[in-house]
């Protein structure tokens, strides 16, 4: 009789670590091959020239860039972002100098992230399966979240913006109120991951609102059961978030309506919500009874909308209503993360697969399993299927919301197969299936399988420009550093590769609110060359840079085909203007505006 086969599968912390390095290797390799700086977006950019303005000595509260639009623009950012970064930088610079220092750090930073975005995945599949089901879960929960494409650009080498950081947080809020029933130190560290998610930005919202209904729902329903890790929550939201303020907040800012970042508003609906959350679990101590611990989260809820609505007026509207509405057709509708499903299907139809398939057969794995799990389990898939939900539906709305609302729901789908069919998971079986509903599989059947149904067709298509020919990297205006600083106009996208590769000032930038910049550089590109000298000598101008590969000019073009970026890109230059010839290339040219 031959001998049993053996059944001893790899740990999950090394495939965790073998799939890590794979993942860095990949998402390294154009580094390697332009150099990490060319790797670089235009946000993450700016928030390289922000962190270097932090050491240079700019003041902890003042996220003014001075640069843009001089005499410049207070930022929507946070320093939540900015502080690990310069403290990299800091250990660094005296190893390697700054250059090196700056380098490692555009390469550790991502990359250190997407190790604990493994481990939380892993660890949410984990703690939501049997304990003989657990190692396989894990190891699934490891691969399908190395397949989650939306997500992985956003953990590529050199993305330092605060996308990464907040996907990393907001897998730790799921993975601590998941478990908030049982543990109230988990609860209480569930309340700081949000607040600390929305200290770096406001993306994450609409999931972290909902699953904080839930625990108040929890509440109502099971009263003073749940009554200690709902108190947890309720105190480390409101705790953390007044904290953070103390820390990232001046005291006379937070009367202004900062709708867009961290502020008084965010401030009034984390602190006041925890607190309302307080309020209603010392309602249920005092008395007994569902419909009043309902009435009183009702009254608490009113007061504290109420209280907002007063307060912040106008941060009922959309983030981007303070966005002129020539700059959302000049250049806020072709950003890519802003378009909404429908326009996503008008331009790339073959992408929605990709982005949208996965999470939404996640949620319906989510819903089986809340229906059919046990009481002591409901919670848990209750709170996990609104905040995926709440995700999904974001990125209906904004094509931004897709990259967490597929990297939340690789560990939920692979919790959610263990549910509803247990045989698939021994052996290496759910491996397999975890493979096969991954976002890359589900989304290179889009890939595949649309061209067949749209032969013939046309549309509109999403234009990917090559950022090199576009004068967005830093190497291609690295040459502009030889001229004496001065103020340029230059394409919206070219304005974060200045402002990191030069001294220079640029009045264009990608930034919502950054309308009077934006504004200038279009009137004035659009203009005749003889009302343009009057708006460049107004503003101080004293460079402008023409790029022919950038979709500015070719709109510019087509909205004033006799303006003035129309003249300098034919080579007509009004006589105020004449060619730096040194630093101009192939395919830009740069103007010096005479005095």
């Amino acid at each position: 009789m031959s001998p049993p086969r053996s059944t001893t599968e790899p740990k999950p912390a090394i495939v965790l670590a073998i799939v890590w390095a794979m993942i860095v290797v990949a998402l390294g390799l154009p580094a390697i091959k332009t150099g990490v700086f060319d790797t670089l977006s235009t946000d993450d950019a700016l928030r390289l020239v922000e962190v270097r303005d932090l050491l240079a000595g700019q003041g902890w509260f003042d996220l003014t860039q001075y640069r843009l639009d001089p005499p410049g623009i207070a930022m929507h950012w946070s320093r939540v972002v900015d502080a690990p970064l310069a403290v990299l930088i800091l250990v660094l610079r005296p190893l390697l100098g700054q250059h090196l220092a700056e380098v490692l750090t555009l390469v550790l930073w991502p990359s250190l992230l997407m190790g604990a975005a493994l481990w939380l995945a892993a660890t949410i599949a984990g703690q939501a399966c049997a304990p003989e089901d657990r190692k396989r879960a894990q190891l699934a929960a490891i691969v399908v979240t190395a397949l989650s494409i939306p997500a992985l650009i956003h953990f590529r080498a050199g993305a330092i913006d605060h996308h990464n950081l907040q996907i990393v947080l907001l897998l730790g809020f799921v993975l601590c109120i998941c478990d908030l029933e049982h543990r109230a130190d988990r609860a209480a560290l569930a309340g700081l991951c949000g607040a600390l998610s929305l200290a770096v930005g406001l993306e994450m919202l609409p999931a972290i609102a909902m699953a904080s209904a839930a625990v108040v729902g929890l509440l109502v329903w099971k009263g003073t059961d749940v009554l200690r890790p709902a108190c947890a929550f309720g105190a480390g939201l409101a705790g953390s978030s007044l904290l953070l303020a103390l820390l990232l907040l001046p005291m006379n800012s937070l009367s202004r309506p900062v709708c867009d970042a961290f502020g008084g508003p965010i401030l009034l609906l984390c602190a006041g919500g925890g607190v309302a959350l307080l309020a209603v679990a010392g309602v249920a101590r005092m008395r007994d009874g569902v419909w009043t611990r309902f009435a009183a989260s009702g009254i608490a809820g009113a007061l504290l909308l109420g209280a907002f609505y007063r307060s912040y007026p106008s941060c009922v509207a959309s983030p981007y209503a303070q966005v002129d509405p020539l700059l959302v057709s000049f250049w806020l509708g072709r950003v890519v993360e802003t378009m909404s499903v429908s326009e996503l299907a008008q331009m790339q139809p073959q992408k929605l697969l990709g982005y949208y398939a996965f999470p939404m057969l996640t949620l319906g794995l989510c819903t089986a399993a809340m229906i059919g799990c046990t009481p002591q389990m409901r919670f848990r898939w209750i709170v996990s299927t609104i905040t995926l939900a709440a995700l999904f539906g974001e990125s209906l709305w904004e094509l931004r919301g897709a990259a967490a609302a597929n990297i939340v729901a690789a560990p939920l789908c692979v919790a959610g197969t263990v549910r509803l069919r247990t045989e698939i998971v021994a052996g290496w079986r759910l491996v397999r299936v975890a493979l096969l509903l991954s976002p890359a599989t589900l989304g290179g059947i889009g890939l595949a399988v649309w061209p067949a149904f749209a032969a013939g067709t046309g549309g509109p298509k999403i234009a990917m420009p090559d950022p090199g020919a576009s004068c967005q990297t830093i190497s291609s205006a690295a040459a502009l550093a030889d001229l004496p600083p001065g103020r340029m106009m230059a394409p919206i996208d070219s304005g974060p590769a200045i402002l990191a590769a030069t001294e220079h000032a640029v009045f264009a930038g990608p930034y919502h609110r950054n309308n009077d910049g934006n504004l200038a550089m279009v009137h004035a590109m659009t203009a005749a060359p003889e009302a343009a000298r009057d708006m460049l000598r107004a503003r101080q101008v004293d460079y402008i840079l023409t790029c022919n590969g950038s979709f500015d000019q070719e709109d510019l073009v087509r909205i004033a085909p006799e303006g003035l970026a129309a003249h300098l890109g034919r080579g007509e230059a009004p006589d105020y203007l004449e060619p730096v010839q040194a630093v101009s290339k192939p395919g830009w040219t740069i103007w010096r505006v005479r005095k």
